[in-house]
Parts: structure tokens; C-alpha cells; sequence
């Protein structure tokens, strides 16, 4: 069955435990422009906050969906989580999430205070179509073409201290023969198609065939030196995203931005999603990079 075809029933993340919710904040006028606030139950804000970006292929996805629960796991570190919703490809064409996301980070930056978040702390973690998504934005975040003045609060930036960015799609016309050099049989059979989730997001235009939009969809061609910390996370069995893809990644950040700004994992055997991530090991890496890069405040 293609990846659009599918019929994938919405679950609720385990949002019961936090003591300290704000839900459905508007960061914009119009649908899909809501967001949702977690805070941890011990401590005194203001908190350093990550900005957690939900995958689904730019074609499902909503932002209290279990998707989220690997960034909950670092309230108990410490860390406030916000969850924006974004338009999916069929209701709005890339790069509109591009502007959408910034628009959340300058909502919140905006609101720090009385959200009791520390505006100069903030951190983007993606997972799958999220870690594209929080890899251009960063990478984007300096770049006039990629501005623009929805929701206003023109005022601050949507700067951001680092990145998490786990299994993602950065090259899209590769996805296809990198699957071949792998050896690996997609799990989606239209992969590199119009009808791919990759070609949805162009227009319902086959990657092979749109070659200017997909060069600017991959963060590689828009990093400066100016680009925030980057840590990379896949799975060498990954079937829906092939694994090479962050390798790539990793490379073409490290020639840029240096190795002490740059880290990867990749994690033998593992699958698509968040399941093989949810470890401790996993966890102490993510909560250690991000203090790595954290300001001191006072």
C-alpha cells in the first residue's frame, strides 16, 4: 500500500503526568497554526525549551500525537517541550512549514516570559519529515528568501541553539538508488515517484523531475559556518528513509561547520521511527549535547 493510502489512526501522546500545560496557542491566524506548551513538574522556570517537530511524511501528523513522547522524556531532564502544528502538503505546499515553524519559535520566543521559557535556549528536534523540517529552518533561520511576516512578532528571531535531527529525508532524488547501494527494499514501493510522500511535497511531482525545489529542500545547500550545532540520529535497516542520507549529511556539516559542532549516531539495525531511539543511551546522549550548547543565564 503507498504511504498516502494508508489509513493511520491518530494516537495521543501520554500527556497526563505534566502538571503544567498550555494547549492550542495560536502562533497565526487560519488552521494548523496552533501549539501546545509542556513544562516540568520539578524546578523553576524559566526553562530551556526544545521546539519538538513531529514526522509523518509532510502528509499526516498532528502535534499531541505519540510522536511526541521521545522529546517528553526530557522534561524529566529539565527540558520544556512545545509542540507546533504545521500544514501537511495537501493543504499547503512546501515551504510553507518552513515559515510556519518560524512563526512558532518567534511566537514563543516572544511569549518567553509568561510561558516561563528561556528565550535564549531554545533547541529543534525533528524526527523523519521534522528533522527536514528543523534542519532548513536552523540552516534557513539568516536567509531573506526564507522569511516571512506570518503571525508577526517581527521583532525576535527564530534563532535556535542546536538540532536534533533524527532519521530525515534531506536528498530526495537520492532516496531510490541510495536504497539500491543498501540493498534494502523500501517499505513504500513509490519511493523516488510523484506519488511518494517526497513527491507529494513537490507538487505531486516525481523528485527525478523537479530538481530545482529539491535543491532547495536540502539543508546541505543552504549551510553556513553561522549554522547552530547539529546532532544526527538513523538506522543502518531503516526501509522508509535510507540511512545514508544523514551519513551525507553528517559529512557535508562537518566540512562546513567543524566536528565539535557536528555529532552523529547510527544505530545498527535499527527502523524507521521513534521506537529504536527510546533508550537511556540514546537520552544521555541527547540531554549531553544539548547542555553542550545551552547559554549560561542568570
Amino acid at each position: 500500500m503507498k504511504f498516502i493510502d494508508r489509513e493511520v489512526p491518530f494516537v495521543a501522546a501520554q500527556t497526563q503526568f505534566v502538571k503544567q500545560q498550555q494547549l492550542n496557542l495560536s502562533y497565526a491566524e487560519g488552521d494548523r497554526h496552533q501549539l501546545d506548551v509542556y513544562l516540568p513538574n520539578e524546578g523553576a522556570g524559566p526553562f530551556p525549551t526544545i521546539i519538538d517537530i513531529y514526522g509523518g511524511g509532510l502528509y499526516f501528523g498532528e502535534k499531541s500525537s505519540h510522536k511526541m513522547e521521545g522529546a517528553l522524556r526530557l522534561l524529566e531532564r529539565g527540558f520544556a517541550v512545545v509542540s507546533p502544528n504545521y500544514s501537511l502538503s495537501w493543504q499547503r505546499r512546501y515551504p510553507a512549514q518552513i515559515f510556519e515553524i518560524k512563526a512558532a519559535i518567534r511566537y514563543v520566543r516572544a511569549h518567553a516570559k509568561g510561558l516561563q521559557l528561556d528565550p535564549d535556549n531554545f533547541f529543534l528536534m525533528g524526527e523523519s519529515s521534522g528533522a527536514q523540517l528543523a534542519m532548513m529552518v536552523a540552516a534557513t533561520d539568516a536567509v531573506s528568501e526564507m522569511q516571512n511576516d506570518l503571525g508577526g512578532n517581527l521583532t525576535v528571531d527564530s534563532r535556535v541553539n542546536a538540532v536534533i535531527a533524527s532519521y530525515g529525508p534531506y536528498d530526495f532524488r537520492l532516496m531510490r538508488p541510495q536504497f539500491e547501494t543498501l540493498g534494502i527494499t523500501p517499505k513504500f514501493p513509490e519511493t523516488g515517484a510523484a506519488d511518494s510522500f517526497e513527491g507529494m511535497m513537490f507538487g505531486k511531482t516525481k523528485p527525478a523531475n523537479a530538481k530545482a525545489a529539491v535543491a532547495k529542500a536540502n539543508p546541505a545547500n543552504w549551510l553556513t559556518p553561522q549554522m547552530p550545532p547539529v546532532l544526527l540520529y538513523a538506522g543502518t535497516a531503516d526501509a522508509v528513509v535510507p540511512y545514508i542520507q544523514s551519513v551525507n549529511l553528517a559529512s557535508e556539516l562537518v566540512s562546513v561547520l567543524g566536528e565539535r559542532k557536528v555529532e552523529w549516531h547510527w544505530l545498527e539495525g535499527a527502523h524507521h521511527g521513534p521506537a529504536d531511539f527510546l533508550t537511556p543511551v540514546v537520552y544521555d546522549q541527547k540531554e549531553a549535547f544539548l547542555r553542550r550548547f545551552e547559554t549560561a543565564t542568570e
